[in-house]
């Protein structure tokens, strides 16, 4: 059987181009990362100087060039909610929160849409995701509890949502999980149970729970005495406290 045997320049031909087409794509992309940034800045200057079609323009651009921009689709979302056209906004926050699941506004945006829409069920859900990714104290998480609060959610409810998912969060990103185990001998066991009690206190205290941080922290230190970093907090939110007094 005869075998067949590429001529040696085409190979040299297809081996050049392998190793040529990565490093330009990877070139051309980021610089279309890089404009896509510029259009859609002067998309926010042209959208705070009032011309709105001509921002959306940039906006559409900046999409184009980069379609993991999720601010641009959060951008254009504004400007079609300004101009009456929800059923454009809601598609263009939606994409946002599809392609970036963390950009907290587009949860606010479209629950605030689906609300001047009568669908409060669906705002009480976006309102809702907006609170759980955020900052307890920020001020678009206050606005969204506020406007959970008109639609009828108690704040109670969600605050301990809030705290189990961001606890969940927090153990996730350190390695632990589980619950804190009071019988527990093991140096290793009492370590990660310390942990979890301290995450638990430092998350009440940022929201205002003192006396509930108070005493996740001292089970804390009950795990591990020596940590400096859970007596000092323990410190902070007994200040902290004080001063609500």
């Amino acid at each position: 059987m005869k075998k067949i045997i590429p001529h040696l320049p085409v190979v040299t031909l297809i081996l050049f181009f392998l190793t040529c087409v990565n490093p330009c794509f990877a070139q051309f992309s980021a610089e279309s990362k890089k404009m896509a940034v510029a259009y859609r800045d002067k998309g926010l200057e042209a959208q705070r100087s009032g011309d709105l079609d001509t921002a959306l323009v940039y906006y559409q651009k900046a999409m184009e060039l980069d379609p993991t921009l999720a601010v641009a689709y959060n951008d254009a979302g504004v400007i079609y909610e300004a101009k009456g056209w929800n059923d454009r906004a809601k598609q263009a926050y939606g994409k946002a929160i599809q392609t970036d699941s963390t950009l907290a506004s587009a949860y606010y945006n479209l629950g605030s849409v689906y609300e001047k829409d009568g669908d409060l069920e669906k705002a009480a859900y976006y309102y809702k995701q907006r609170v759980l990714i955020g900052d307890w104290n920020d001020e678009w998480t206050t606005k969204a509890r506020q406007s959970l609060k008109a639609l009828g959610v108690s704040d109670p409810e969600i605050q301990q949502d809030f705290m189990d998912q961001q606890l969940a969060r927090a153990e996730r990103s350190e390695g632990i999980t589980g619950e804190p185990r009071g019988n527990d001998l093991d140096p290793k066991g009492r370590k990660r149970s310390a942990r979890l009690h301290y995450l638990r206190g430092k998350q009440l205290a940022s929201m205002g729970k003192f006396n509930e941080a108070i005493m996740e922290l001292g089970l804390a230190i009950t795990f591990d005495p020596k940590n400096k970093e859970i007596k000092k907090t323990l410190e902070d939110v007994n200040r902290k406290m004080l001063a609500t007094h």
